[in-house]
């Protein structure tokens, strides 16, 4: 099997690929089905510029594909553009500033004797300090060493986790808190791995490519491996020999994403103990620290994300609940109120105006509807083009639910005059809202995905809302609530009975009553009492006392009439006109 590192001088990137039969190609750009190629980036770097194939022996093919560009050695020899060589294992080439290097597995299998495990520790720690050894210090260090160890550990660890400082403190670490030669964070792609860090900086200086044999050991053991000692009889010259320690870093999910990766040059006879148990303890505990850095900057990233999904609908005290709950989200059954808005005359309005005009004054309406429902503590569910709805006593306990619906539709109210007269250059006149709310049961919880948040109510009770919000088009009033909810708002605001009604889609008869706010006017207080004596006296087929009722709110100079009033006193003359047909007291609304 071969072993193949593609090293880019520009970026200090590292490449490695193993290969086990068959041709292997390095170009510029894809080749043909089937064949593995590395990518070399570069416009010196030809199409289809070389192909290896192992031969027995220690031998490699080495085949010049390129029409123009030819293959360098390290003894400043070429290969020719269409020329054919067989090299001897391990060779290194040079495709304009690309250095690849081709060998079998430097660790030799012959050594793995040698090699020993550590058990898992808890993951914590980071740090960087001397140059000297732990093989020094012996088993017992002093305990000045052992705190200026660890304090360096917790230094790293504190650094901004997943930065590029943040792994190569890590791979310095390796260097100078431990004593090894080279220190390297790989990270985990797919099957491949990636050099995320190297000190001392690899740019400028030949090492022996990483072990897969302790790669692999270390995928398979989930364990820190190392090389305890090296017999000369096991490896002949020692120049470029290396004894290794590697810990795997860990996810939240016990999943390996990376490597803490030491070397230790064995350059002569006294260096042939190779790493001691107390060194490899170190890495594993940088290692250890570096998956707490991770998995710390994992939780960050989702506490984040969880913000800004919250406050996207949630009022700033409720999102601050539900970042220190989350589990507050999971559906459950609750008595809600929810409101439904719908800005009056939008299709023709957006027919006159065209899409960015109308895109903007959405905007800004929608823009003061949620900062509304928002100081009132309610939830933002969800909007459709001008309307909005919302929603109260969920996620948290709101004992006054129904009272809050109503004070935040009534400051939607209390905005609309500001939103017309920012926008006067492109209205009429003044923007119209229809507001419908209900209160009663609702299943409650989140139905987006795990990065989109859709959170609201289900049932019933939401139906009703958005029947309510259409019958306020047919009952001539901005604002409507029901029986429900008119028994959860007491007498703090004023409020007229219209009618039983039946909304479409809903077999059973709803009680309407208009909102009007919590300082009424005398006139309205008195439109309020005859309209509603009127309505008793049509529900008791008393029709012709309702029109002789409502005949002093028909006596209006300014040419204004009271909608409902109309309704009402239309509805008594039908029945005056048809008495014997079936009577209904409840009002049959056809349309939404």
């Amino acid at each position: 099997m071969l072993y193949v590192e593609v090293f880019d001088p520009r970026s200090g990137k590292r490449e490695h690929r193993e290969h086990s039969q068959g041709p292997l190609e390095f170009g510029r750009s894809a080749g043909q089905e089937g064949v593995p190629r590395f990518i070399l980036d570069c416009e010196y770097v030809s199409r289809s510029h070389m192909r290896l194939q192992e031969q027995p022996g220690g031998i490699i093919r080495v085949e010049n594909l390129s029409s123009t560009n030819p293959i360098r050695l390290t003894d400043q020899t070429v290969i020719a553009p269409g020329e054919i060589r067989n090299l001897q294992l391990p060779a290194t080439l040079r495709i304009a500033m690309f250095l690849i290097k081709v060998e079998h597995d430097h660790f030799d299998e012959s050594r793995a004797s040698s090699l020993r495990t550590l058990g898992p520790v808890s993951r914590d720690g980071l740090g960087k300090g001397s140059h000297q050894t732990l093989m020094s210090l012996g088993e017992s260090p002093p305990a000045e060493r052992l705190a200026e160890w660890f304090e360096q550990i917790i230094r790293v660890q504190r650094s901004a986790a997943g930065s590029p400082e943040f792994y190569q403190d890590t791979a310095r670490a390796v260097v100078e808190l431990i004593g090894l030669d080279r220190g390297i964070i790989l990270l985990r792609s797919s099957d491949d791995w990636q050099c995320a860090a190297a000190f001392p900086d690899q740019r400028d200086q030949e090492y022996p490519p990483i072990s897969r044999t302790i790669l692999n050991r270390v995928l398979a053991q989930k364990c820190t491996v190392y090389q305890s000692s090296v017999e000369p009889s096991h490896v002949g010259s020692l120049m470029g020999v290396e004894a290794v320690v590697a810990s795997p870093i860990f996810d939240a999910d016990d999943q390996i994403v990376g490597l803490v990766y030491g070397c230790r040059n064995l350059t002569n006879q006294a260096k042939l103990q190779g790493i001691g148990s107390l060194e490899a303890l170190i890495v594993q505990l940088l290692a250890s620290a570096a998956g707490a850095g991770l998995a710390r900057q994992s939780r960050e990233r989702q506490v984040h994300l969880l913000q800004s999904q919250f406050e996207q609908f949630f009022s700033p005290r409720l999102a601050g609940e539900l970042l220190r709950n989350p589990r507050l989200l999971e559906g459950q059954d609750r008595e809600v109120t929810v409101l439904f808005s719908d800005l009056r005359g939008f299709s023709r309005l957006a027919e006159r105006l065209g899409p960015r005009d109308t895109c903007r004054l959405v905007q800004e309406a929608m823009d003061r509807f949620t900062a509304r429902v928002r100081e009132y503590d309610g939830v933002v569910v969800d909007f459709a083009g001008d309307g909005m709805m919302a929603m109260w006593n969920a996620p948290t306990d709101q004992p006054d639910h129904a009272v809050l619906a109503c004070q935040a539709a009534l400051a939607m109210f209390d905005d609309l005059p500001r939103i017309s007269e920012q926008h006067k250059h492109l209205l009429e006149g003044t923007l119209g809202l229809g507001i419908g709310i209900n209160t009663g049961p609702a299943l409650v919880g989140n139905v987006g995905s795990h990065t989109r948040l859709k959170y609201g109510p289900f049932g019933h009770t939401v139906n009703l809302a958005s029947r309510v919000e259409g019958a306020t088009k047919q009952l001539g009033v901005r604002l409507l609530i029901t029986g429900a909810t008119r028994e959860r708002i007491g007498d703090q605001f004023a409020v007229r009975r219209l009618a039983r009604v039946r909304v479409v889609g809903i077999e059973s008869p709803v009680d309407l009553y208009e909102l009007h706010g919590t300082n009424p006017e005398p006139e309205w207080l008195k439109r309020r009492d005859i309209y509603e004596r009127a309505l008793q006296q049509y529900e008791a087929r008393q029709w012709a006392e309702v029109c002789q009722t409502l005949y002093p709110l028909l006596n209006s100079r300014d040419g204004s009439y009271d909608l409902p009033s109309l309704d009402l006193i239309s509805r008594a003359v039908d029945r005056l006109r048809n008495p014997h047909t079936p009577f209904d007291p409840a009002w049959e609304l056809k349309s939404k």
